[in-house]
């Protein structure tokens, strides 16, 4: 009985902490979606931007498709606005003003109604969309990015992802007077994974950054712009799937530094920052930051000191994250207090909706406990650092293994055929209830034992679950019921993997 009042102290506690929170979640009606697109889209002339969000979710078992718009009111109230934009998942969009008439302008692509690849250009004027004939192909799994890389003044395309054929691609689209061009890139194709443009070298040229899967083996490349041709430079950073890539200054020396996360060839997650030494040679450092796979991430100066802070999305082995890092410069980061629910197989995006000069955020995923998210929490530019303590009780109500015994479980999902066949279903596997020992001793024995029942399991897509830490076995064993009993009513395949 001390056992439950110590954890109902303590995360009351935490939830006083609360109301002095950086970020706060702003009451919208947007539909919670997963595997979604979204941005932040300019009407211009100082006006507050417009949220854009779109993916799947489900309702009485069946999957739907939902695109979304919305924008302030009066600095406090979100209106919703009808989207223009056809209902997708499962890809990528990128807002620029590519046309220089002083909106944002944004191109999306990902699966449609139809289950087919879909991508258009729209061009904003006045606040409509108009779609633009292009011929761009279309991809899942990847990313969308605009940039001048010929140096012309006007904005190219550097795509990635998934073809209609599961063929992989890379592909620059120069822009020559409004007609976009496939220049024949000659860099490998990648899904789970981003492809992103910046200046490494301080050149006034755009290089490339690239991670995520190639078919066959994880892939992360740095490819340097010598006058228009691409030239991959000696590897010096970790091969990397599910992964994502950014580049920033995160020292602030003046030029880009690296931030990668995401599975390594064993399966495990792994997070590192590269400093960037002499505009060839990047140094990797360790940064303080939990590794997660089939991650996101996005960096921005949310506490306006100079330096650039860090929003994570993804999968550790245990469960999903959100995560907000505060740069205390160099590379060393620290964890923020935050509400914000940790998702997988989603975004979050940093972006100022209410224009009073700092960055809020939008984040959509899936929960771990199978909520659908689509949120904007404001930025109340009153940063408070989390102690480990806090964050176990903040992020979620896990409770310390310190103050266990606690009684566990672990499960993990797929749409897959793990046998490597062609029968694809929905499986759940769920291991039977143990005491905790040493940290994610559960997850590593689940995992082993998951590999030997299902040999295909590796070149699936997954993501392991930890359950909440319960006090008595009963409780526990009571949650795992529930647990496999509402995978059931959706029509999953149980395995038990149990010892």
């Amino acid at each position: 009985m001390w056992r439950k009042a110590l954890i109902s102290i303590l995360f009351s506690a935490a939830l006083l902490s609360l109301h002095a929170q950086v970020f706060e979640l702003v009451k919208t009606d947007m539909k919670g979606v997963m595997e979604p697109l979204a941005a932040w889209i300019s009407p211009g002339d100082k006006l507050p931007p417009e949220f854009y969000l779109s993916g799947e979710y489900y309702a009485h078992d069946r999957q739907m498709l939902v695109s979304q718009m919305g924008k302030i009111q009066n600095k406090t109230k979100f209106v919703s606005l009808k989207s223009p934009f056809p209902d997708l998942y499962q890809g990528a969009s990128a807002v620029a003003d590519f046309d220089k008439d002083g909106d944002d302008d944004i191109i999306l692509t990902g699966i449609n109604q139809e289950n087919a690849l879909f991508i258009r250009l729209f061009r904003q004027d006045d606040d409509r969309f108009t779609p633009i004939n292009q011929l761009f192909t279309p991809v899942t799994d990847g990313s969308i990015e605009w940039g001048d890389f010929d140096h012309d003044g006007d904005l190219d395309l550097l795509i990635t992802g998934k073809e209609f054929n599961n063929n992989l691609s890379t592909k620059i689209y120069r822009n020559d007077n409004g007609i976009y061009t496939d220049i024949n890139l000659e860099i490998p194709g990648v899904y789970h994974g981003n492809a992103t443009w910046g200046d490494m070298d301080n050149d006034h040229d755009l290089d490339i950054l690239i991670t995520g899967n190639t078919g066959s083996k994880p892939f992360t490349a740095i490819y340097r712009n010598d006058n228009g041709k691409y030239v991959r430079l000696a590897s010096q950073l970790i091969d990397l799937k599910n992964s994502a890539a950014v580049w920033g200054d995160l020292d602030n020396d003046g030029d880009l530094d690296i931030l990668i996360s995401g599975e390594d060839e064993n399966g495990m997650p792994v997070c590192f920052g590269y400093k960037n030494e002499s505009n060839t040679y990047f140094r990797q450092m360790p940064v303080s930051m939990r590794p997660l796979k089939s991650c996101t991430i996005d960096l921005g100066d949310y506490d306006h000191d100079g330096d650039l802070d860090v929003v994570m999305t993804g999968e550790s082995l245990e469960r999903s994250y959100t995560l907000v890092y505060q740069n205390n410069s160099g590379f060393n980061f620290e964890q923020v207090i935050s509400p914000i629910p940790g998702v997988s197989s989603g975004t979050a995006l940093w972006g100022d909706f209410d224009l009073d000069g700092d960055l809020d955020l939008l984040v959509a995923g899936l929960t771990i406990c199978y909520d659908f998210v689509g949120q904007i929490y404001r930025n109340n530019l009153n940063p408070t650092i989390a102690d480990d303590t806090e964050n176990l009780f903040i992020e979620a109500p896990i409770p310390q293994t310190n103050n266990g015994p606690f009684y566990y479980y672990v499960f993990s999902s797929c749409y897959c055929d793990p046998t490597g066949g062609d029968h694809i279903a929905y499986h759940l596997y769920v291991s039977n209830v143990h005491l905790m020992g040493k940290k994610y001793e559960l997850n590593y024995k689940f995992n082993d034992l998951l590999i030997k029942d299902a040999p295909n399991w590796g070149d699936v897509d997954r993501g392991f679950r930890t359950s909440n830490g319960h006090v008595t076995k009963a409780e526990a064993e009571a949650a795992r019921k529930q647990l496999i009993e509402s995978y059931k009513e959706t029509h999953f395949q149980v395995h038990y993997l149990n010892w």
